[in-house]
């Protein structure tokens, strides 16, 4: 296959570097290694506790493109490893909102600390 001519060679070459290098640290710290719909449920999850953003469960389900059986069981395992935290709506008792545990914002700071390292 020919790379066009716009594409340069370096960038595309740094660009992958780049990826497996947030692969290689990503999956030092979160728990990912087979399947990536934890890895898209951990980052929403943080996406929308950085913009103060509240996040219920069907919301968080809807972000993806995966089953509602593989979105459920990855949940409930992160759940279970206290990686996010439900809680109940202030005001809506039908909604459970999502947030990080003290665990995930600790593995997000220790990634970011890596890719920083990256740079």
């Amino acid at each position: 296959m020919m790379i066009n001519s716009n594409l340069h060679t370096k960038d595309l070459y740094d660009v992958t570097h780049l990826l497996m290098k947030v692969r290689e640290v990503t999956s030092s710290h979160l728990p990912i290694s087979h399947s990536i719909i934890p890895y898209q449920i951990l980052l929403v999850v943080m996406h929308a506790s950085l913009r103060n953003e509240e996040l219920s469960v069907k919301q968080l389900f809807n972000s993806g493109s995966f089953s509602e059986m593989g979105n459920r069981y990855h949940f409930n395992q992160l759940v279970k490893n206290e990686w996010i935290i439900l809680k109940d709506h202030t005001t809506d008792f039908r909604l459970k909102l999502v947030t990080p545990s003290e665990k995930l914002i600790i593995a997000f700071i220790e990634i970011t600390q890596g890719l920083n390292s990256y740079k």
